[in-house]
């Protein structure tokens, strides 16, 4: 069944974080959004008020208030319901949500050390600390905690079953746990050495003999081996050359871990008779983005079976600081892009509505929230869960206050929804039109996460050891994600191709550019070498691969030594790093070579340039004082810096029809911190008109170029017209 996006679109309230005398305050503006969609926490810890015993296997839980108002689920779930609304039901077990322990009980995450996750060093790892530093998280295979689980899953799926849209009600989705990364432990050494996985016949090897098939299969194993004898390393040397599978195995074996857990979820509800529901899970930021938590794998466990797949979708949690940057931007607009490619519905499971403070220094203004949400729609997300709708503890500057007062921000999900509903009524086939792609190679980054102390810091890039034929890890990752930027630099709309879970997706493009690196798949050779033989242009910047995921010699492309010039009927094009500079100081020259080759290789669709060069004054080191007599010399003001930016630090993507019917649909996104006139040029698509969806304002454009002003971090959404 195809999703519609219209049903996606939500927003969180959290009824236990509100004085239910407010419920139907908060419900009613919620309401006049136009949204359907409420998402809400339904937290174990939460409605626990008492011990498990044999009358109560998950513990005295209170949903009907009789302990504390708040606790009154089944009341808020009617009021929902008594105003037309849907519900996405959000149960854990665990919720993360700024909770203590993160929504599960204290007894289970500071109970059995056996059952916990362990690291390397065979201790348990950090749980969800929030204002109590103990506890621990929950081995997600262990047989205990999935019988925890499986006791909470009943009584909730209790509430859920008669209330299924199915069956005559509302509720339409079910979300599989939250944010599943070990609680944001899952770097290499830190998880999950528990005894479960690694006992004779354990999980690790049930993965390996699912992966392989036989013992004499597995790369690094030694001649005679047995199963039993396979242990996961222990350290991160300077150099794994030689073992390179060995490593890559750990981490492909937490994502299994990861999606095995999902599918246990899943069976628990369907068990239970919730069935023919939507389940959905969420993904946190990680850098490089798909590593541990993948999401085509992911994706593929939500829907269950392959046997007998039913729905499901997985989301992105998008958080940003509250005046977006090029960086933010960049790193939203690739993570989107690699949705795109690799799974079948994008969408952003919490979309930062308000802020983590409650007293603000700056505010999150509705302008941000507004800019925000055109940059995400612009790159491919078909909708939105705002997250939150209200203030609580420790949250503030929402769409609406704890007692329902609107705020300005409240227009933004309203205008947003009528955007991708009234205003594009064929908003659900618009697809994004790339002009080059990049190849989104899984071992790239895997090599990186082998490294990385920290895959959750979606701010800091682990460049570093291991090496792997003398070169660092994570320069693979700075590429993939450099050349997303110089693209978009030059005046283009970069994509993305995941080659591993989808090579088809090639045949989209014309140009498609493959970041440098000692190491790649296999089966990623052979599909660039097929798409170059008929006709394709690659460039791979970096370095050559020789090495692949098992560890075995690699003639890249067939080649046995890098080589640019004729191959087949394409072009291969081999370089130096193009993308390793941070953002807004990207390689000028960089830049001018995308832009040669997109111009001369690949059929565009449209192109951004500045109108007008864009400068502006800010304080330098130190901050300012004026000419006047404090501290200034001279005519000119003391310590004031003039950036003049001629990179470009804008987009424009063109997002057109599938079946052909609807009218094109232009997003115009300005990055700088100033105004801009910015000139769009149209190569095939020649319409006469912009037609502005918000203002209604009709811009002229003339031998297919227009120019279009935008003022600082905003974006405008246009219709094509006389096309």
């Amino acid at each position: 069944m195809r999703i519609q996006s219209k049903d996606i679109f939500g927003a969180e309230i959290q009824y236990f974080r509100l004085e239910p005398r407010f419920w139907e305050a908060v419900l009613d503006r919620f309401v006049d959004t136009g949204i359907s969609c409420v998402t809400t926490y339904v937290q174990w810890s939460t409605h626990l008020v008492g011990p498990p015993d044999a009358q109560n296997p998950a513990g005295m839980l209170d949903f009907t208030g009789r302990t504390n108002p708040s606790l009154n689920l089944i009341r808020f779930l009617d009021l929902v319901h008594q105003r037309g609304l849907t519900l996405n039901f959000r149960c854990g077990p665990f919720c993360c949500n700024e909770m203590e322990f993160g929504g599960h009980p204290q007894w289970l995450v500071t109970g059995d050390p056996s059952m916990m996750v362990w690291n390397h060093q065979n201790r348990t790892t950090q749980g969800y600390w929030i204002a109590r530093s103990e506890g621990s998280q929950p081995s997600y295979l262990h047989p205990e905690y999935l019988a925890w689980c499986n006791r909470w899953l009943t009584e909730v799926d209790k509430i859920i079953r008669p209330r299924l849209a199915s069956n005559g009600g509302f509720i339409t989705m079910v979300n599989l746990d939250n944010e599943i990364s070990y609680i944001v432990k899952d770097s290499f050494l830190e998880s999950d050495y528990n005894p479960i996985n690694l006992r004779a016949g354990g999980f690790y090897h049930q993965f390996l003999l699912e992966k392989y098939r036989t013992v004499g299969a597995i790369p690094w194993a030694n001649r005679g081996q047995v199963i039993e004898d396979l242990q996961p390393p222990r350290d991160v040397p300077l150099d794994i050359s030689g073992k390179v599978s060995w490593y890559l195995d750990w981490v492909e074996f937490k994502e299994w871990c990861m999606c095995r857990y999902i599918g246990e979820l899943r069976s628990m509800h369907i068990a239970n008779g919730v069935s023919d529901i939507l389940f959905m899970t969420n993904f946190n930021p990680h850098l490089p983005e798909g590593v541990p938590t993948r999401m085509p794998s992911f994706e593929k466990a939500v829907k269950g079976s392959p046997d007998k797949p039913g729905r499901g979708i997985v989301g992105y949690d998008f958080y940003r600081g509250t005046f977006l940057s090029w960086s933010g931007y960049s790193s939203m607009a690739r993570v989107l892009r690699l949705m795109n490619a690799s799974v079948d519905y994008t969408w952003s499971a919490e979309f930062m509505s308000g802020t983590w403070e409650k007293v603000l220094t700056s505010r999150v203004s509705d302008e941000h929230m507004r800019f925000m949400a055109r940059c995400a729609l612009a790159n491919g997300c078909k909708s939105l869960a705002w997250f939150m709708f209200h203030d609580r503890r420790v949250w503030g500057d929402c769409p609406v206050s704890p007692h329902g007062h609107i705020r300005p921000s409240h227009g933004v999900l309203t205008e947003t929804y009528k955007l991708c509903t009234a205003n594009i009524p064929h908003w659900d086939d618009l697809q994004v039109q790339a002009d080059a792609a990049v190849v989104y190679d899984l071992v790239h980054h895997r090599h990186t996460s082998i490294g990385d102390p920290s895959p959750c810091d979606d701010g800091k890039l682990h460049v570093g050891v291991p090496l792997i034929n003398g070169i660092r890890a994570g320069l693979a990752s700075r590429e993939y994600m450099g050349l997303h930027r110089v693209i978009e630099a030059a005046g283009f709309q970069p994509g993305a191709v995941d080659i591993v879970a989808r090579p088809h997706e090639l045949s989209r493009y014309q140009l498609v550019c493959y970041p440098g690196s000692p190491i790649a798949t296999r089966s990623a050779s052979a599909a660039l070498l097929s798409w170059v033989e008929a006709g394709g242009t690659l460039l791979v910047s970096g370095p050559w691969p020789t090495t692949d995921e098992h560890g075995a010699p690699l003639d890249f492309l067939g080649l046995a030594t890098p080589m640019s010039g004729t191959l087949g009927k394409g072009q291969l094009i081999h370089r130096d790093y193009l993308g390793q500079e941070e953002p807004d100081l990207e390689s000028l020259t960089s830049i001018s070579t995308l832009s040669d080759l997109v111009t001369r290789t690949s059929t565009w669709h449209v192109r951004l340039s500045q109108e007008a060069p864009v400068s502006w004054e800010t304080w330098g080191e130190g901050g300012g004082v004026d000419n006047a007599g404090t501290k200034g010399r001279g005519s000119t003001l003391d310590r004031i810096t003039l950036v003049e930016q001629s990179r470009l630090l804008a987009s424009a993507i063109l997002h057109t029809d599938q079946h052909g019917s609807g009218f094109p649909v232009l997003f115009t996104l300005n990055c700088y911190p100033e105004p801009a006139l910015l000139r769009v040029t149209f190569r095939e698509l020649r319409p006469t008109h912009l037609r502005n969806l918000f203002t209604g304002e009709r811009i002229a454009v003339e031998n297919g170029t227009v120019v279009v002003d935008l003022d600082r971090k905003a974006g405008d959404v246009y219709a094509l017209e006389g096309v």
